[in-house]
């Protein structure tokens, strides 16, 4: 923030204090004097006008400096890393972010900038403007959508360029006039017919920033009544994805990316696959079906997993594996991927093209730690609902309160926490072993990957708290948890740890906490989990703990 100040305005005991040595910022007191204690420190100026910079709530700049000037506009430098993908490092004290943090010491942040970011909305617009991001192509899409894909289309003076640099997956070029009268002529290149043809130029295509699926508009149906009321931000969702007919929406934890799902289903009124990655999802969109499906005329559901197979329903609801095996030859009128940033590489590439007229990725946390990126576009379509600060400042989503304990002894720490803390309460656990010593330690039941959908669903329904591992990880909306405790996880995955705190977003309950437990090597090795935190902007408290909570 950069304010005008006259510096002849300051109370007279205020000049005397004047800083005599120029451009030096404290907002320490002196040792000898800790009776003055000031938000700013004033560099000694002769009075008139200057620039003021509020640089936090506790720390200001006045100065006339132009190179001072300059380098607030652009308080970063940019390194170009590699096609379309660049390095920002900034000043820590400068409060400046984007992107996605990548490493950090003690003075400065390193954030990697790529289309995805921008995607993700982590990337403020006067960034966007010192970074070449643009698309490579403009009208270049794929044609005849679902297992029906067949050509690549564009522009005459586009599908040239195209032609030559994915030459490797396309047969042969075709020439069509548009339907309308003076519409300028349009050339496809008919695809290679393998799948993985088709899934290599998506996914190449995707990296030159186009998104392949091209937008066509739903027709609307809601023959399927339900009695969802959406949120004006889910109303302009909706929008989209009527405009478009594909999507990937981003928006945070707990902000109803599964309630918007079950209305688009209304909406579309027609065959239904929803694909989750793990069986603890399947109780979550079963829930919400049977609950807001509300009229006589009700679609069917039909769960299909292991050895529950109902094929024949008008919503199916499917494990990513279970489609892979049995589904991929059937065709829906909406896909809908949930947590589609868990979309695998390319041994899973035939789920991009389930035939379907319309589809959508629901994700939290839109960021893959293999650093492809660009699978989750590939499987649901263009990003919408990037303005995550909007919600928070409208009051639609809350931030929980998250703490880094760093303890040596994580079983002592955890007995001593749950003395204390009030409420529902979650212990992640990823290792087995320590779960269940975890587990001896409490008395507490320990949930893991060999416990049915049935179990789980009765653990959060009938214990107060309970020891879990990665299976409620995502998609679990437990509204009347108090606590989330950590003890245990998957290495460095900001993903996973945006992924727990998020499970604390769902909830209703005021003043929720997030505790993650670290000892000091764990914090060495695998503190980038962080990073994902930080990036959106979560505050992390740090907590050096000796013996006990």
């Amino acid at each position: 923030m950069v304010t005008t100040s006259d510096s002849s305005s300051l109370h007279q005991d205020d000049k005397k204090m004047l800083v005599r040595e120029r451009n030096v910022v404290s907002v320490k007191a002196r040792a000898d004097r800790p009776q003055f204690v000031y938000n700013r420190v004033y560099v000694g100026m002769h009075t008139g006008k200057c620039s003021e910079y509020q640089i936090d709530k506790n720390t200001s700049l006045l100065t006339r400096d132009e190179i001072f000037r300059e380098f607030m506009e652009r308080p970063y430098a940019i390194i170009p890393h590699s096609e379309k993908k660049y390095l920002l490092v900034v000043p820590k004290w400068t409060g400046f972010k984007a992107g996605w943090l990548e490493s950090q010491n003690e003075t400065y942040y390193t954030f990697v900038v790529d289309r995805y970011a921008v995607w993700a909305g982590l990337v403020p617009d006067e960034l966007k403007q010192d970074l070449d991001l643009s698309p490579r192509y403009m009208s270049i899409r794929l044609e005849n959508g679902g297992a029906d894909v067949r050509y690549l289309a564009g522009n005459e003076s586009e599908i040239e360029d195209a032609w030559m640099r994915y030459r490797e997956y396309l047969l042969r070029k075709e020439k069509y006039k548009g339907s309308s009268e003076g519409e300028e002529v349009v050339r496809r290149i008919l695809i290679k017919s393998s799948p993985s043809s088709r899934f290599n130029l998506a996914s190449k295509l995707i990296t030159d920033g186009v998104i392949p699926w091209a937008g066509k508009k739903v027709e609307q149906s809601w023959k399927w009544s339900t009695d969802i009321q959406l949120r004006p931000y889910q109303k302009e969702a909706m929008d989209f994805f009527i405009k478009h007919g594909s999507m990937t929406l981003v928006y945070p934890f707990g902000s109803g990316k599964t309630l918007f799902g079950v209305q688009t289903i209304s909406c579309i009124s027609g065959r239904t696959l929803v694909v989750v990655p793990s069986v603890s999802q399947i109780a979550v969109w079963q829930k919400y079906i049977k609950q807001h499906f509300v009229h006589n005329l009700k679609p069917r559901l039909g769960l299909f997993y292991g050895a529950k197979k109902d094929r024949y329903s008008d919503i199916t609801i499917s494990t990513y594996e279970s489609a892979l095996a049995h589904l991929t030859k059937e065709h829906f009128k909406l896909l809908i991927f949930d947590e589609c940033h868990h979309f695998p590489a390319n041994t899973y590439s035939r789920l991009a093209f389930l035939d379907a007229q319309y589809r959508i990725g629901l994700s939290g946390s839109p960021y893959r730690e293999d650093g492809r990126s660009e699978l989750i576009y590939i499987l649901s379509g263009a990003p919408y609902g990037s303005d995550w600060d909007r919600l928070f400042e409208e009051g639609w989503v809350a931030k929980p309160e998250v703490n880094l304990h760093i303890s040596s002894d994580k079983i002592l720490l955890l007995q001593s926490m749950l003395q204390k803390l009030m409420g529902k309460t979650i212990i992640f656990c990823d290792t087995l072993s320590l779960g269940q010593q975890a587990s001896k330690s409490t008395h507490l039941h320990f949930l893991y990957g060999e416990h049915p959908l049935s179990k789980r669903i009765e653990a959060i329904n009938k214990y107060h708290s309970f020891i879990c591992s990665r299976i409620f990880d995502e998609g679990m909306d437990i509204p009347n948890i108090k606590n989330i405790i950590e003890i245990d996880f998957l290495g460095g995955s900001r993903r996973q740890q945006l992924q727990r705190v998020g499970r604390l977003m769902h909830s209703l309950i005021e003043g929720s906490q997030y505790h993650l437990i670290m000892s000091p090597n764990e914090l060495q090795k695998y503190g980038k989990r962080l990073y994902g935190l930080y990036s959106r902007q979560f505050k992390v408290n740090v907590i050096k703990e000796e013996s006990g909570y």
